[in-house]
């Protein structure tokens, strides 16, 4: 928790997830240790178990639980509360539901004032983007969780497994795992049937695959664009390659996406990511005259990557840097090209490997006058990959 403590969390939840997850038994009011303290963190508040009236009630069946938590003595109905926070948060009359905003916190924060003389500081928070696919989405969320919860302050939280399909939620538990934060575990009280389930880390990103909205304490830290991944880093130079235009393999990137961004499901994967770059890459391809052709950045777009039957995915090939010049009557044509490979390994982790080949390849021509070259045309390369690759995310998810 200690790396975890300067972060934030999410919001809105979906019935196929929610019934999925198993229920958790005999929890605790309020069992907590210090985020300082060398055990394992953990925090659950007993929000009152509500159950939602009707398909569409599930924000205003959390919020009857929020409220009531913090000491509101009911005198309104959920149907009451339910047309009050729609008006309040302007949602159309042709929207089912209530619109999770910053209207909604505020109403939160004066309601809770007004009936119970307690302060709150609710502030929404949403994104409209696959969140919970990096350690530092989980970190950013476990630490906003806690925060939350440790003042004492429920979260009303939201997911979109489902494109254009929501449901909200109270957070109210965390548990640490001290080995893996993969592991992590969040408590909450879901409306459907008023009982207590949990969700762990790795898989947040399916409830929140389509972003998430979030009430809870303050403002949450933002998230990055794009998942930065360590690699294996090379510097290799071919030289004299011949003019038969066969491949020469060069090197090799392979990352496992299983453990990086915990993800088994590929079809997944290119609805969470656009592309996948290499920011430091650099290519040199030699002219005869000794200066470069010079690329810099690599990357890919994850449509390259096939959506299902990942076991029976060949690979696919893609030109990353070419460069031709004549040299007498020949043309030389040197050029860098990559092969892209996806594995399933027998814990169905997925890996992904970039295998760079390099090739040249000489040819008459036979419209020019023949000019005797005083020495064989080769290829010279350079290539460089640089310290990390980026995964991009899908912003049009």
């Amino acid at each position: 928790m200690k790396k975890l403590l300067s972060y934030l969390l999410t919001i809105f939840l979906t019935n196929p997830i929610i019934t999925s997850l198993p229920i958790i038994q005999n929890h605790q009011n309020q069992l907590f240790n210090s985020p300082h303290s060398l055990q394992k963190d953990k925090l659950f508040l007993k929000v009152p178990q509500i159950v939602q009236i009707g398909a569409d009630y599930c924000v205003a069946a959390s919020l009857i639980s929020l409220f009531s938590f913090w000491g509101w003595e009911k005198d309104k109905t959920q149907s009451q509360i339910y047309q009050e926070a729609r008006a309040i948060t302007k949602t159309p009359t042709w929207e089912t539901g209530i619109r999770a905003n910053k209207d909604l916190a505020n109403y939160i924060n004066d309601f809770i004032q007004k009936t119970t003389g307690k302060e709150a500081d609710y502030k929404f928070n949403g994104v409209d983007i696959s969140f919970g696919v990096s350690l530092d989405d989980i970190a950013i969320f476990s630490t906003y969780v806690w925060n939350s919860l440790s003042l004492n302050t429920p979260i009303i939280m939201g997911i979109h497994p489902n494109r254009g399909l929501g449901h909200a939620v109270v957070l109210c538990g965390y548990e640490e795992d001290l080995d893996n934060h993969w592991f992590d575990k969040y408590l909450f009280m879901d409306p459907t049937d008023g009982k207590f389930y949990e969700v762990i880390a790795q898989d947040l990103h399916k409830i929140f695959k389509y972003g998430f909205k979030l009430l809870g304490h303050g403002n949450m830290i933002g998230i990055n664009n794009g998942v930065s991944i360590d690699i294996s880093a090379f510097n290799d130079e071919l030289k004299s390659i011949a003019g038969d235009n066969k491949p020469i393999f060069i090197d090799e990137v392979t990352v496992n996406l299983t453990q990086n961004v915990a993800i088994s499901d590929l079809s997944y994967f290119s609805t969470a990511f656009s592309s996948i770059d290499f920011p430091s890459f650099r290519s040199e391809i030699k002219k005869v005259n000794d200066d470069p052709d010079i690329r810099e950045c690599f990357g890919i777009s994850t449509s390259l990557l096939p959506n299902t039957n990942v076991d029976y995915w060949k690979s696919e090939n893609k030109l990353v840097h070419a460069y031709s010049e004549v040299i007498g009557c020949e043309t030389i044509r040197t050029w860098i090209s990559v092969t892209i490979l996806i594995n399933r390994s027998l814990n169905n982790d997925l890996t992904l490997s970039f295998r760079f080949y390099g090739g040249a390849k000489v040819t008459k021509n036979n419209t020019l006058q023949e000019i005797e070259s005083p020495y064989e045309l080769t290829g010279r390369i350079k290539i460089i990959s640089g310290p990390n690759l980026i995964l991009r995310r899908n912003l049009e998810a």
